[in-house]
């Protein structure tokens, strides 16, 4: 566990291989578990894996026509950008989001964070060596099987500007309490494969003003028109940036 955001920068700086891939994931309260929006939503109800995927996505699949052609949801493929697009948009899904950028993580713990927090809340950065993972530990997708696992997922990024923003990647499980899970299998071959960082969350000014400058803000991460408001309520009123003056317009030469 690492203290500061300072800390995190360093160990970032330091510690990941370029010639490598590894996912990061922001969580803005570093009690929440690692989890799926699908295994969040279904604590204390009676929804299973079966129905969710038999009953449910046919509901949704029906109801999205009328935004959407329907998808063949026995088609891996459709049926994972179906996936990729609802978990983007809210709906619980089985995949858990990722970036490819430690920064872009970054500004999703922090972003969801009160502007005053509380001087014992922290938010998390996960990290996981996917390519480590992967090797040891094959991919499977049978959300229905009863063998657990956490499997890399790349679903098309067709009408989903937002993920190719964000440098998204998703991982698909049918674990409930993934950082136990992995941390389970690693000790168990002995390797390192999931670090966590906690940070205080009132870092948030400081740590946004950086990313904006990095070029991450709700403007880049989400590119709609809700995307800009957020960014322009951040720069105004969340963490007031002082901002330049709107320059002149070019004056042709004289002829």
């Amino acid at each position: 566990m690492r203290n500061n955001w300072d800390d995190f920068k360093t160990w970032v700086g330091s510690h990941i291989n370029l010639g490598k891939k590894y996912y990061f994931r922001g969580q803005s309260n570093h009690t929440w578990k690692l989890a799926t929006t699908y295994h969040r939503n279904i604590v204390g109800k009676n929804i299973t894996m079966h129905h969710y995927l038999t009953s449910i996505m046919k509901d949704v699949n029906y109801q999205i026509s009328s935004f959407n052609k329907p998808i063949n949801l026995s088609d891996s493929q459709e049926f994972g950008h179906l996936l990729a697009k609802l978990q983007h948009h809210g709906f619980p899904t089985p995949l858990l989001d990722w970036t490819l950028s430690p920064y872009v993580a970054a500004f999703f713990a922090f972003k969801g964070v009160p502007v005053s927090s509380e001087p014992d809340h922290k938010v998390s950065i996960y990290i996981l060596d996917i390519d480590l993972w992967v090797k040891m530990f094959p991919s499977q997708n049978d959300l229905l099987g009863k063998t657990e696992f956490l499997s890399d997922f790349v679903p098309f990024v067709t009408d989903n500007p937002r993920m190719s923003r964000q440098m998204g990647v998703t991982t698909s499980t049918n674990v409930a309490d993934l950082e136990s899970f992995i941390l389970t299998n690693a000790r168990a071959a002995n390797r390192e494969l999931l670090w966590k960082f906690d940070m205080p969350a009132n870092e948030r000014g400081r740590v946004m003003k950086e990313l904006n400058l990095m070029g991450i803000n709700d403007m880049t991460m989400f590119p709609d028109f809700d995307g800009l408001c957020s960014y322009l309520k951040e720069v105004h009123f969340n963490n007031i940036q002082k901002q330049l003056p709107i320059p002149p317009p070019v004056t042709p030469p004289p002829v």
